[in-house]
């Protein structure tokens, strides 16, 4: 694929969906994780930029431009697993620190690519699914959105 779409990762983890998004021809620039044993897989996984800190100390202005801009941000502030508490949940907070990068950066990603548990729909009768959809459409983006279960798309036998 000549001039590969860039992409950005944000709570990369060991880099699940940058591994898909390469399998599938795209150019991964740089990632971001937190989690310091993640990162040492990570690392031994990739070479490129790993920046491996926590989110609140990017800087969206100094990010290399990306096409694409990934984030399976934590979910188990919405997760049915959880207590549910959404954004009263610091971890559910965490999507607002996507949306502080999308607006710092230089230039802004034709594609976020935003990936989180199925109960996100439906958490809070819908209201946070609801803010998170006016976040993203106030940045001008057009929003596409599905619960895909991997079962029906892998080899993988578990209902996810």
């Amino acid at each position: 694929m000549k001039n590969k779409y860039k992409v950005g990762g944000l709570f990369s983890g060991i880099g699940g969906i940058e591994l898909g998004f390469e399998k599938a021809g795209f150019s991964i620039e740089w990632a971001n994780e937190y989690d310091k044993d993640a990162c040492k897989t990570y690392r031994a996984n990739y070479n490129h930029m790993l920046f491996e800190e926590d989110i609140h100390n990017l800087n969206g202005s100094q990010l290399p431009d990306v096409n694409i801009l990934t984030g399976g941000f934590p979910c188990q502030a919405f997760s049915v697993a959880g207590y549910r508490k959404g954004f009263d949940d610091h971890r559910g907070n965490l999507f607002f620190q996507i949306m502080r990068l999308v607006d710092e950066m230089s230039h802004k990603p034709e594609v976020l690519f935003l990936e989180n548990v199925k109960n996100f729909k439906g958490h809070d009768k819908g209201k946070t699914f609801e803010v998170v959809c006016r976040e993203i459409a106030s940045r001008g983006y057009s929003i596409f959105h599905d619960v895909l279960n991997t079962a029906n798309y892998t080899n993988i036998p578990q209902n996810r």
